[in-house]
């Protein structure tokens, strides 16, 4: 059997359309000189204004929307924390910080305790509370006058409205979880009869000490020394005070001490208004001692806070907080950070028309009110302000 090897297949040439032929006797137009300059003019145009464009985003814009701080599972990113400064009345960043984290801390752990985020009508009754009191009002204010508050709050803090009841929200949130954290402590409590002389320096304090071992009444001392300015009418006298509200700085002294006795100089750190590391030099001593003591009105206000402030920075501590600053992480701002915060708070507040206004009663209606955000305006998760700062230390010092 003869095997024939197949026949090659000719490729018939492709048929060409009356239309196409038409179209390639017509000669293509070359672009001109002129035209290739005005595409390359437009398309050089286009790539500066791109060019300039993201140079905005990444100076300008992008900054905002990096995150500055993250807790748990929450963050909060720079452009809001921003707002929230300029906010403040401090205007500290480091203050600000402290403020976000407790915040944050307490829009995780309120759940555990049960309590439910405040609904919009606690919100409207906090607020309007807060209006009544600061106007000094003996009955609960206006309509047209409460338009009025909020409208001038908004104005002098720069927040919108959702952004403000979304503040008002946590301060609610935190008064309801301080209560449930207030209601163990007990309004008898250990005390001591205090007297105390408060000097600059340590020189002073031991010279002090000596003129009282050397047989001077305390008080005596207190009211030509002490830099207390009760010192000279009372003598350095503090009443019965629980010694759990002095700061851990003095506490342990007092606790230790026998009744009668002038403690040696006991140094503490602390800082002025204008935030300057100071160092004072206390003599203390104690002329009664009660383990069963029943608290006044303001004490017993002050260990709940005290109570809730050691909570709190307990939660804190068992929990990953996270500070981005400008070059790397950190659990705290630094000075190159704060510089930057500082110089763009600045720039935030020369864009406001007026830091205050002149608040005046008007017939606008109410703002509409809504639920309050679960999720915190610049956070990537649900994450409060009250009449005590939640990350502020609410022990006493003399």
């Amino acid at each position: 059997m003869t095997i024939h090897p197949p026949r090659p297949v000719k490729k018939r040439p492709p048929r060409v359309t009356r239309e196409a032929a038409k179209r390639a006797a017509v000669p293509q137009k070359q672009p001109t000189p002129r035209r290739n300059k005005v595409i390359i003019a437009v398309a050089s145009v286009l790539v500066v204004a791109i060019i300039a464009g993201l140079g905005t985003y990444f100076g300008l814009v992008a900054p905002y929307q990096r995150v500055i701080l993250s807790v748990g599972s929450q963050s909060v990113k720079t452009g809001y924390f921003l707002k929230r400064v300029v906010a403040s009345q401090t205007q500290d960043p480091a203050t600000m910080m402290q403020q976000l984290e407790a915040e944050m801390v307490i829009l995780q752990t309120a759940p555990q305790y049960g309590i439910p985020l405040p609904t919009a009508q606690e919100v409207d009754d906090y607020l309007r509370n807060a209006a009544t009191t600061q106007k000094g009002l003996s009955e609960p204010i206006s309509d047209a006058d409460y338009a009025a508050w909020l409208k001038n709050e908004l104005n002098n803090t720069g927040l919108t409205q959702a952004e403000y009841r979304d503040v008002a929200s946590r301060e609610v949130l935190w008064n309801k979880l301080a209560g449930v954290v207030g209601a163990g402590v007990q309004n008898v409590v250990p005390q001591v009869h205090l007297w105390v002389i408060a000097t600059s320096t340590s020189d002073a304090a031991t010279a002090a000490k000596a003129r009282i071992d050397g047989g001077e009444a305390f008080a005596d001392v207190a009211k030509e020394v002490s830099m207390n300015s009760t010192a000279a009418t009372d003598g350095g006298d503090m009443g019965w005070v629980p010694p759990e509200l002095l700061s851990s700085q003095l506490s342990p002294t007092v606790d230790s001490l026998d009744i009668g006795k002038c403690s040696d100089p006991v140094p503490y750190a602390s800082t002025d208004s204008y935030g300057t590391p100071t160092t004072s030099f206390f003599l203390f001593m104690v002329t009664e001692k009660s383990a069963a003591k029943e608290v006044t009105d303001a004490q017993l206000t002050m260990l709940k806070n005290k109570a809730m402030s050691d909570w709190l920075q307990n939660q804190i501590s068992t929990t990953q907080v996270t500070v981005y600053l400008r070059n790397g992480k950190g659990t705290a701002l630094d000075t190159e950070t704060t510089a930057w915060i500082n110089y763009e708070v600045q720039k935030l507040i020369k864009k406001r028309p007026s830091t205050t206004t002149t608040e005046t009663a008007t017939t606008t209606t109410e703002p509409t009110t809504t639920t309050p955000a679960t999720t915190e305006p610049g956070t990537t998760a649900p994450t409060t302000e009250s009449t005590t700062e939640p990350a502020t230390s609410s022990t006493t010092t003399p």
